[in-house]
């Protein structure tokens, strides 16, 4: 009997990521070809790849770990990295621009000023028209924007192609 060797460009996890660069990153961190990051393991990915700090680390687990059991799932990551990714600390050094003192939560007004520079998909700005129904649909009548709000307006910027 034959054996075949496995194709090198199978991932050790295996998985339908369209971006392989998203796929061996999530790789490096798998083990015995279990396709979920035990947390400490999501987190040393955050810092090592992404380039968070612990405590932002620490956030996007929370976050990500949509199920709540401790772990992120390979479905799990790539919503993360579909949704920042790359732009992940981007993401941390704007909403800290627009945190007003010490409550987490950035003022209407500030939003505008922070997101006119944030650059779309297509390496452009959004359209100040754009950036203001996005921005106006984001903080509600409340006229504030916490994290998962800023996050939230911050992907749909980045991932926009006008």
């Amino acid at each position: 009997m034959r054996h075949s060797k496995p194709s090198s460009h199978l991932s050790i996890c295996t998985s339908s990521f369209h971006r392989p660069e998203a796929q061996k990153i999530f790789d490096k961190y798998c083990h015995n070809f279990v396709m979920r990051l035990k947390k400490e393991d999501a987190i040393k990915m955050f810092t090592s790849d992404f380039k968070l700090s612990e405590k932002q680390a620490e956030l996007m687990f929370d976050i990500y770990d949509i199920d709540k059991n401790g772990q992120l799932s390979q479905w799990e990551f790539k919503q993360f990295y579909t949704n920042l990714g790359e732009f992940a600390p981007e993401l941390f050094e704007a909403f800290e621009k627009l945190k007003s003192g010490s409550n987490e939560e950035g003022e209407f007004e500030k939003a505008w000023d922070v997101l006119k520079t944030v650059k779309n998909a297509s390496g452009e700005v959004t359209k100040d028209a754009d950036l203001e129904s996005l921005i106006k649909a984001a903080v509600g009548e409340e006229k504030k924007m916490d994290f998962g709000k800023f996050m939230n307006l911050f992907s749909r910027i980045k991932q926009s192609r006008s």
